[in-house]
């Protein structure tokens, strides 16, 4: 935090969100908390942030759908998806605008991570197969997920 005599100018904090923004997407919650982390009061902080929205800078449905290109490409499911979203302050409007333009197909891709994990081979045992539905469950996939991702991966 900077103090009451380094107290930033509208013109820093701008540079400040510019910068923040042109290494990769900020949620505007993320953007305003790290704003004030480095000395910027809230007002500057909201004020800067209405500008970078009115500029097209930040964008939370950007945001969104970058989220979710990131959780299908680590293989990740519609649980994990969500608890990323709730973390980033993301509105389920939003999110589930995404996933409407996006259409993943989830059991495709609970089966492709069981794949790429697993290999081809069944699952030989009982306990195999529960580590196998562990780590899918981990990875935020749903029951029916799962078991279509074991069912057509074990054939």
């Amino acid at each position: 935090m900077k103090s009451d005599a380094e107290v930033l100018t509208p013109q820093q904090a701008w540079q400040l969100a510019i910068g923040l923004l042109s290494r990769r997407d900020h949620s505007s919650h993320e953007l305003l908390e790290k704003l004030q982390q480095r000395g910027v009061t809230a007002e500057l902080a909201q004020a800067t942030l209405t500008r970078c929205q009115q500029e097209q800078y930040q964008s939370d449905q950007r945001f969104a759908e970058m989220l979710l290109r990131y959780c299908i490409s680590k293989g990740q499911g519609l649980a994990v998806l969500r608890q990323l979203s709730r973390q980033h302050r993301l509105g389920n409007d939003l999110l589930q605008q995404a996933l409407d333009d996006a259409e993943p197909d989830w059991f495709e891709l609970a089966r492709s991570c069981a794949q790429k994990k697993f290999g081809e081979l069944p699952a030989g045992s009982d306990k195999e197969k529960l580590k196998r539905m562990a780590f899918l469950q981990r990875r935020g996939f749903s029951s029916e997920q799962i078991r279509y991702a074991l069912q057509h991966s074990d054939s």
